[in-house]
């Protein structure tokens, strides 16, 4: 299953911009637009009002982008020791920090005992039972797998009950009664459908499950119901919809937006070095598969943007520079013909780009820039050979 997804453009300022930020800083770089960042978090408060946003950092964890959540009331969604760490760095505080994941081993939970424990988020009874034994004391909510046919790629239907995330509708009782018997603070429930999800009726699924538990189970004070909330989605339906569950229950809503927020904000920024033919017809550019993976690993398509012009047109396969195969960004994209040296943005480049990025073939981190609206501000430096090498013996 391919992941198209809705197309935005960029704005012009921003457009602009990219084009100075090539003059000053080497490709492929990412750059992201703090603009677009704020309109889609009042996007989201609008269509939740009242509703707690705990951003999911591994979108996009820059502690530049964070600071500025933070400052607008934002808080941020963990799922590992090393993003709780980043938050704390952040600024933020031990209840603005939720930490979810499927595995949180004993190493894990002794070093939250020391450097501050966050709200867990905890996945299966095995979780249960080393939060009880190592952070008894701890705030807590049980996260439920809702056994739905969730409609995105497989890798991201977290909500299928073949996944291995969550806890079945069937055993919530069981794990609440330990729970309950414990010293732990149970705050409520969690459900995550999935990534990438453009269809509401996936979500009214979702919440008559939760409906269901809130009813047999509760009362909690927390609803969280998650996030992967589609570019195109319609959020106004899915708010409606949300809002009245919890009210109903009279719970808090907590979300956990993350690619919604900040994929639309960033692009990748790459230049062409030439045309190759084989059976294909490839534009060789400077960025590949260890700035983007998403389209090699979920097949998912990116919307390219020219930053120069030329009446001509042609189709490009966009080939980026590693000795893989599947090093590929993009596929039958029809562009102006280009010039050695012209500037392609690949969109949707805010969320699982930088995050995901790797090291692979020796190929340094890029350096990733933040539009202000004023300036470019360097919120990651371009990563050097000799940090490649730094931790080795």
């Amino acid at each position: 299953m391919s992941m198209s997804q809705s197309y935005t453009a960029l704005r012009p300022e921003f457009r602009e911009a990219l084009k100075e930020a090539a003059r000053l800083f080497p490709t492929p770089f990412y750059a992201y637009d703090l603009q677009v960042i704020l309109e889609r978090l009042e996007r989201l408060q609008k269509a939740f009002p009242g509703a707690e946003i705990f951003y999911a950092m591994k979108a996009n964890p820059r502690l530049g982008l964070l600071r500025r959540l933070l400052e607008r009331g934002a808080f941020v969604e963990a799922v590992s020791l090393g993003e709780v760490y980043r938050a704390y760095k952040a600024g933020f505080q031990r209840n603005e920090v939720l930490l979810n994941g499927p595995v949180k081993t004993p190493a894990m939970l002794e070093e939250l005992n020391r450097i501050g424990i966050p709200i867990l988020g905890l996945d299966s009874l095995a979780d249960l039972r080393r939060a009880i034994k190592m952070l008894p004391k701890a705030k807590v909510l049980l996260r439920v797998n809702p056994d739905l046919p969730i409609a995105t790629h497989d890798h991201l239907a977290t909500g299928r009950g073949e996944s291995k995330f969550g806890i079945l509708p069937e055993e919530v009782g069981a794990a609440l009664e330990q729970a309950r018997h414990s010293h732990l603070e149970v705050l409520g429930l969690h459900i995550h459908l999935g990534s990438a999800l453009e269809h509401p009726e996936d979500y009214s699924a979702g919440y008559r499950v939760m409906d269901e538990l809130y009813r047999t189970h509760g009362p909690f004070q927390v609803m969280n119901l998650g996030g992967g909330f589609g570019l195109g989605l319609d959020l106004g339906k899915v708010g409606t919809q949300a809002i009245s569950l919890a009210r109903k229950h009279s719970a808090e809503l907590w979300l956990e937006p993350g690619r919604y927020l900040v994929a639309e904000a960033g692009v990748l920024v790459t230049r062409c070095w030439g045309v190759k033919r084989t059976r294909r017809n490839y534009l060789l550019i400077d960025a590949g598969m260890s700035q983007l993976i998403r389209p090699m690993l979920y097949g998912a398509i990116h919307p390219v943007e020219p930053l120069y012009k030329n009446p001509l047109k042609e189709t490009y396969d966009l080939a980026g520079p590693a000795c893989e195969s599947g090093d590929v960004l993009a596929r039958d994209i029809t562009l102006p013909e280009p010039q050695e040296g012209d500037l392609l943005a690949i969109l949707q480049g805010g969320a699982y780009a930088s995050s995901m990025s790797s090291n692979y073939l020796d190929t340094p981190r890029p350096a990733e820039l933040l539009w202000t609206g004023q300036n470019w501000e360097v919120i990651r430096r371009q990563q050097t050979w000799e940090a490649l090498l730094e931790d080795e013996l």
